[in-house]
């Protein structure tokens, strides 16, 4: 019988807050007399030269109390500077503030804030995803307070939440190939397109490179073209995770308790091979492989699944029928015919069928044995495991 050891994932929750004109107006005061900290705090490392988070509490913690902040809040602000040596900082801007478990705590569906003004209770909105994970949370480390463009107030909560364990027996084995022209093909046949993350990624390309000729031509070098090359970075940032968040998503919706998606072993991957072209170039490098990979693994492990990695080699070389390997086998991008037996069938689904039996399948035919080069960091087997 297969025993898996327990793994708790710490998960971000984004709660929007129902503040009243008054505790609205003490989380306006909160947030920026903790930026005030956060810069005085900053403008002391960098006349000192000392970032690191200790030192520099003996430097400024009384300054910071003496200016309204509570000791957590004054806490928080010097690790906030401490943090990446805090030199990349040049000015901390007014619209959020951390807490720790000692100023943040839940009542119900509302949170307790520390503010400038005292400690106040204030009403969260929440849906039924956010009620269901408050509810398996097995505890609050804490949590940042934002304030949006539009004047809404948001808490993001840090949530430790145990994923379920895999039930014993297993389930199916579902390869999933990932690619650029099909973001991902699952062996049972269902197949997620990559044209629109394609076809936005070269859009932001052609703009941000008509922003990039106005920056350099000094006379066009205004702040609003500065603005508009950062809200370009992150359009495109924002529309990728969400992309992924999305695919993720979709997959493993698809699976059941026990079943096992396998995946290939990409790491490396872009010193490996190599495109032709500037498109295409542009594209193979910005491809997210790795962060479509954690996604999957922390969405899985929350549903009791267990992802693995095999080798990736020859996976859309051979035959799954008759286990035939051979470049030949490959006749375009989207069909795959094998030169021994004559099966054919679209070569990401032969992939993700190859991916499959690597990992154990039961499906049909032959295949060539092939050892899981990984398993998911938040479902591993005891005997996986290292010793501590």
């Amino acid at each position: 019988m297969m025993c898996y050891t327990a793994f708790v994932q710490t998960l971000t929750l984004r709660c929007t807050l129902k503040p009243t004109p008054e505790q609205a107006a003490a989380l306006e005061a909160t947030v920026q007399r903790f930026a005030e900290g956060c810069n005085h705090a900053l403008r002391v490392a960098k006349e000192r030269g000392e970032f690191r988070r200790f030192r520099l509490h003996r430097l400024v913690y009384s300054d910071l109390r003496a200016m309204g902040l509570s000791a957590n809040l004054a806490v928080q602000a010097i690790a906030r500077v401490g943090k990446k040596k805090g030199s990349r900082a040049r000015f901390y801007q007014p619209t959020s503030c951390t807490f720790d478990p000692r100023t943040l705590s839940l009542r119900g569906e509302a949170v307790s804030l520390t503010t400038v003004a005292g400690r106040m209770l204030i009403p969260m909105k929440l849906g039924n995803y956010q009620r269901g994970l408050l509810k398996r949370a097995r505890s609050l480390q804490g949590g940042v307070l934002t304030k949006g463009p539009e004047g809404r107030w948001y808490i993001h909560l840090s949530l430790r939440v145990e994923t379920p364990t895999p039930p014993p027996g297993g389930g199916r084995v579902v390869g999933v190939d990932l690619g650029q022209k099909a973001l991902a093909a699952l062996s049972t046949g269902a197949q997620f397109s990559g044209g629109s993350l394609k076809g936005k990624r070269l859009h932001y390309r052609a703009k941000r490179g008509e922003v990039r000729s106005r920056l350099d031509r000094p006379s066009e070098r205004t702040r609003g073209v500065q603005r508009l090359w950062e809200r370009l970075t992150g359009r495109e940032a924002r529309f990728v995770n969400h992309t992924l968040h999305t695919l993720a998503r979709r997959i493993v919706d698809g699976l059941e308790p026990g079943d096992t998606p396998a995946i290939e072993d990409l790491r490396g991957l872009r010193s490996r091979t190599a495109r032709r072209g500037h498109t295409e170039r542009h594209l193979h490098h910005l491809w997210p492989y790795s962060k479509l990979r954690f996604l999957l693994e922390y969405k899985a492990a929350l549903k009791g699944v267990r992802v693995v990695a095999v080798d990736p080699r020859h996976t859309s070389q051979g035959c799954p029928r008759c286990g035939h390997t051979a470049r030949e086998n490959r006749k375009s991008q989207a069909l795959f015919r094998c030169t021994a037996c004559g099966f054919q069938h679209n070569a990401d689904w032969v992939a993700a069928t190859n991916i499959a039996q690597r990992a154990g399948s039961t499906g049909m035919g032959r295949c060539k044995p092939a050892r899981i080069l990984r398993v998911s960091s938040l479902h591993r087997l005891l005997s996986e495991s290292p010793r501590l």
